[in-house]
């Protein structure tokens, strides 16, 4: 599928889907490595109890492939923003490590106090040490990449 028009970039979504791929597998992976100290299940658990509450915790592998197809639900949903707006504003192409930076820091901010509010993930207490981590990793495995790959001619 490429939509195109003059003096602006083409859009394709095999590429949002690759794009999706790689920014969401190291998104996962850096959650499981540095967030849950290598409990892979738990990490898609938590992200399948957004929507089903605390039944994912006990729910086994059915809530693990939620939860993942949440995640790159996620994934995806950024990566198609950012894409389609980087077909429209050329800056982002241009400034690419700049715009991932704050693109993964809009991606921390609009999860953290937009999306997993209104989801049935309980409250927790603010914790600086776990935000500035959090935050780390949307730059460098979702913003960065999404960013670069976007402004790649081939992917």
């Amino acid at each position: 599928m490429m939509m195109e028009k003059s003096n602006q970039a083409s859009f394709s979504l095999r590429k949002v889907l690759l794009i999706t791929l790689i920014a969401g597998t190291l998104d996962g992976l850096a959650a499981v490595i540095f967030l849950a100290k290598m409990n892979f299940n738990g990490v898609f658990q938590y992200i399948a109890s957004a929507i089903l509450g605390s039944t994912a915790f006990t729910g086994g592998i059915k809530m693990v492939l939620i939860g993942l197809a949440l995640h790159y639900f996620i994934a995806f949903s950024f990566t198609l923003f950012y894409t389609f707006a980087a077909t429209k504003i050329a800056l982002l192409k241009q400034h690419f490590i700049l715009s991932g930076i704050l693109y993964g820091l809009l991606v921390w901010t609009v999860m953290n106090l937009i999306i997993v509010p209104l989801t049935k993930i309980p409250a927790v207490p603010f914790q600086y040490e776990k935000a500035i981590l959090n935050a780390i990793i949307l730059v460098f495995c979702i913003g960065l990449p999404i960013s670069y790959l976007t402004a790649r001619k081939t992917i």
